[in-house]
């Protein structure tokens, strides 16, 4: 995984923070009901929701909990995961559209439960997810996009009451920015720190039983021939997790397992702090542009503006114009900039962008695979990094459906057999 540097910072805030817990490498051969392999938000998930059934559960990491993908998103999630139903339409129909937004909103549903569940108990640590549930504001500045964001909205309204079509006339009351034609979802996002949040997930799973091993990679991994077989995976400390079931949660590193089915991209992001006197624009709202290179812009936990990106790896010349310039050359920079009331105002902390692969439609790998036996495949992928939230949730509702009943028919928009 390349990070570069443009300028600024180059280390994600999310993993500068301290680590709230620290846990060994794995040392002797383990027997579980449950193998986890990845110690990000996903991979916690999963072993939570694993733990919370009851069963014995070995989570293993190559790194430390949350230090991969996990540490770089910028904690955004929309309920369309950062996708318009003008992008969504090469890959499935209207009615499956609709579809996997009702999936987002009951997984933002779920993220709110989960944070609230642990920020609770771990309130008196220091450690906390920031959650906070905002509405959603997606927009455009350019006249040529209205007839779009229209049809878009006649196509949403149908389904989700809570959507309201922002004219030029009205957006000029509310937004200090340009806006030709917008649709506001009320709580159609929230924000959060995926870091904490994976680190609480666990230290929740070790009180319910669950052994976790950072440092320790899963080098290879012996699926059974027969369903009651078990799944033995060979660690780079050179000991063994045997185990009933595998959950496959391993992130960038998962779709590389994969080649020839996979798409490589960055994800840049750049973080602001915001200023005294407001944001620009009604209320706390996330912000995400319509348009061929879609951006997010929310008000990240410690009261910073984040705003991110992915792109195509090769198509970045709209990005970044030359790579030695700081963040505020940079489109992201200006992008914070334009929304706030006051541009001088924003002074940029942090700019950083890696590389990650992802599956050629962009859309996660979640469910079995009948080439590989006891195991379960939750790869939420980062084509939009919006959309890791929602789809880790729903990678882990979706192992617990397939551990409690083993005849699961996987979701055909998530099947890793249509790869």
């Amino acid at each position: 995984m390349k990070k570069y540097n443009y300028g600024i910072k180059c280390e994600p805030p999310a993993i500068a923070e301290k680590a709230p817990e620290q846990y060994p490498w794995l040392n002797e051969d383990k027997h579980c009901d449950v193998c986890v392999i990845g110690g990000g938000l996903t991979g916690a998930m999963c072993a939570l929701t694993a733990a919370d059934m009851g069963l014995s559960v070995v989570l293993i990491t190559s790194e430390g909990i949350g230090y991969g993908d996990t540490g770089h998103i910028t904690g955004c999630a929309r309920f369309d995961g950062g996708r318009t139903l003008v992008e969504l339409d090469r890959l499935m129909t209207i009615d499956e559209a609709l579809k996997l937004y009702s999936m987002g909103f009951n997984a933002l549903d779920g993220l709110q439960n989960l944070c609230g569940r642990l920020d609770g108990e771990y309130n008196k640590t220091g450690v906390s997810s920031g959650f906070r549930r905002n509405d959603l504001f997606i927009f455009t500045s350019a006249s040529t996009d209205v007839e779009l964001m229209e049809r878009e909205y006649i196509s949403v309204k149908n389904t989700f009451s809570q959507c309201a079509l922002i004219t030029r006339r009205t957006a000029e009351s509310s937004f200090e920015f340009t806006v030709s034609c917008g649709i506001l979802t009320k709580e159609g996002s929230a924000v959060l720190n995926p870091y904490a949040l994976a680190h609480m997930c666990l230290m929740k799973a070790e009180k319910l039983g669950t052994e976790i091993f950072e440092q320790t990679e899963a080098i290879d991994i012996q699926t059974p021939r027969t369903d009651d077989g078990c799944v033995i995976i060979t660690t780079s400390t050179h000991r063994n997790v045997y185990a009933d079931k595998l959950i496959f949660a391993a992130g960038s590193k998962g779709f590389r397992i994969m080649p020839g089915r996979i798409k490589n991209y960055k994800l840049f992001a750049v973080i602001g702090l915001m200023p005294a006197n407001g944001t620009g624009w009604s209320g706390r709202c996330t912000l995400g542009t319509f348009g061929r290179h879609p951006k997010n812009c929310s008000i990240y936990p410690g009261n910073c503006l984040a705003a991110s990106c992915v792109y195509r790896s090769g198509g970045l010349q709209g990005l970044i114009k030359r790579s030695d310039e700081t963040a505020g050359s940079s489109e992201l920079s200006d992008f914070i900039r334009n929304v706030l009331p006051e541009p001088a105002a924003a002074k940029m902390k942090y700019e950083y962008s890696y590389d990650f692969p992802s599956s050629m439609d962009g859309l996660p790998i979640i469910g079995k695979h009948d080439a590989y036996k006891n195991c379960i495949f939750a790869l939420p992928g980062l084509y939009r990094d919006s959309g890791v939230p929602i789809f880790s949730h729903i990678s882990a509702e979706i192992a617990k459906k397939i551990l409690q009943d083993s005849s699961y028919e996987n979701h055909p928009l998530f099947d890793p057999m249509r790869l």
